[in-house]
């Protein structure tokens, strides 16, 4: 059946039921992109990894998500919709029981690759058939705000219920639950949804997909294993740097050269475009960022159970929904520019007590400022979608947000890499610091120690040696949370860049030239 047809029938006779299964799909997608945070520390002693290592299980589910995202048109061209949903959620199911069977890193990275690779198609064709279910503008508005619902389920409950499941069971049944989820929502959306939806005439350069691909992991896998491995120091490292600038040199040709390239040339001469990006760059990368350091700060230094820190983590969720919500209201007597200043502001006095963090702190200090930090973030979600497509036109707007997603999707999985390397070498350059000016560990030195041969000295030197590591790691948290720190400022100052088209007609009309 054409793809112009009417719109609600072509889809499904089961309105309620389709629109039930699509959220639980889309639901499944974002809630484990979150909800194995909380486990990371367990997850940790029982794959045998390292603190660098344990975060590449949410960077490969988010890079293999980001990477397959613009072949979704193409695949719904080829294959329908209805069997292209069905059969991501059927694999994503399959990668989730992987998961949980994992019994080393490579097993696990391997099925997240998988689960993250199959969950990509499942947001943008929810949207598109909820598109397509719609009768008149309200009706879409309210589909939305519905989706809406199920892209929140992530940060709202992702922590709190990874953190109950790890708590009662194991962190393999993080994975696990989704199975009778997964297997329901594939039964009813072979039972409500009709097929013949398509996309039809989509094309993709596969040269510049490839290209863009290959420059996008390399650039991941260098920004993962840098720091390990030290860097321009290793081989291993300068091999990734060779492969991304040959691959980013092939996709730039093939952009120039191409009649139809793989991301269009007209999207980068935008100027809100382009600043919208850098801002969903920054945020997605924000909150990611904090909730990925949350965990295994909370509960290796601090000494919280897994429980707790989920339910903790479940607030900056609350206030990124109470942002996301309020934002379009706020638009009626607030500009842009001044959004954009204050979901910057509220980011950053959210994120500033966590400079100052020491290991007794109190819960209070670790959940109330990040409902503010959340709330900004909703903020800037929403603001920064309405800057970068305030001025593309419509035939661009698919390929637009294709762009806009993969580059969320890198600021999240590079902020990830950038903050675990500067906890790492934070909390190595701290320790030879706190060493240096505590004067029982300079006197406790190994000669020392082997000259007197008392159990007492050895004792005191092991105490003293942990009590330097905890606070040496805390004093390097709370550098990366700087970092984060004046990312969110640097909003602030994006906002004064910002020029929406009604701004431009105003300067156009008093003989000022425009910028789009």
């Amino acid at each position: 059946m054409s793809a112009t047809g009417n719109p609600a029938s072509e889809i499904t006779d089961h309105r309620t039921g389709l629109l039930l299964c699509l959220m639980a799909a889309v639901s499944l997608h974002t809630i484990d992109a979150t909800i194995v945070n909380v486990a990371l520390p367990e997850m940790r002693g029982t794959l045998q990894a390292t603190f660098d290592q344990i975060s590449w299980v949410v960077t490969t589910y988010i890079i293999a998500a980001v990477v397959l995202t613009p072949l979704v048109g193409w695949a719904a061209s080829r294959f329908g919709v209805k069997r292209l949903m069905i059969l991501s959620v059927s694999v994503f199911t399959l990668a989730s029981v992987l998961c949980g069977l994992a019994i080393t890193l490579e097993a696990m990275l391997a099925a997240r690759i998988l689960q993250g690779a199959a969950g990509a198609p499942l947001i943008p064709l929810a949207i598109a058939t909820m598109n397509r279910m719609s009768t008149d503008n309200a009706d879409r508005a309210r589909l939305m705000a519905l989706f809406g619902m199920g892209t929140m389920a992530g940060p709202v409950l992702g922590p709190s219920l990874g953190g109950y499941i790890t708590d009662i069971a194991s962190w393999r049944w993080v994975f696990f639950i989704n199975l009778p989820v997964g297997l329901l929502t594939a039964i009813g959306l072979g039972m409500t949804m009709k097929r013949g939806m398509h996309f039809p005439g989509h094309k993709l350069n596969f040269i510049g997909f490839f290209s863009l691909a290959i420059a996008i992991g390399t650039l991941q896998l260098a920004l993962d294993r840098g720091e390990s491995e030290d860097w321009f120091e290793s081989t291993e490292i300068i091999a990734y740097a060779l492969v991304f600038l040959a691959a980013a040199w092939i996709f730039t040709v093939n952009s120039r050269t191409s009649s139809r390239p793989f991301l269009p040339a007209a999207l980068f001469r935008d100027r809100n475009y382009m600043i919208g990006m850098l801002l969903i760059l920054i945020t997605a990368g924000n909150m990611t960022a904090s909730v990925v350091l949350q965990p295994p700060m909370m509960q290796n230094l601090m000494g919280y159970p897994v429980l707790d820190t989920g339910v903790i983590l479940m607030w900056r969720g609350v206030g990124m929904m109470a942002g996301m919500m309020l934002t379009p209201r706020f638009t009626h007597f607030l500009s842009v520019r001044l959004l954009l200043a204050l979901g910057g502001a509220c980011m950053a006095a959210g994120l500033f007590p966590f400079i100052h963090l020491t290991t007794e702190t109190p819960a209070f200090i670790l959940a109330v400022p990040p409902i503010l930090h959340g709330f900004g973030i909703g903020i800037l979600f929403v603001i920064a979608s309405t800057v970068a497509y305030a001025s593309i036109s419509h035939e661009m707007q698919v390929e637009a947000s294709s762009v806009f997603s993969l580059v969320r999707g890198l600021g999240q999985a590079a902020a990830i890499s950038v903050v675990v390397a500067l906890v790492s070498r934070y909390s190595q350059i701290n320790h030879a610091e706190l060493v240096e000016r505590i004067s029982p560990l300079r006197a406790f030195t190994p000669k020392a120690i082997s000259m007197s041969g008392s159990p007492e000295a050895l004792q005191q030197l092991a105490i003293s040696e942990m009590l330097v590591q905890r606070e040496a790691a805390m004093m390097a948290y709370n550098n990366a949370y700087m970092a984060l720190f004046a990312a969110a400022l640097f909003v602030i100052i994006t906002s004064f860049f910002v020029k929406m088209p009604d701004e431009a007609e105003t300067e156009e009309g008093s003989g000022h030239p425009v910028e789009a």
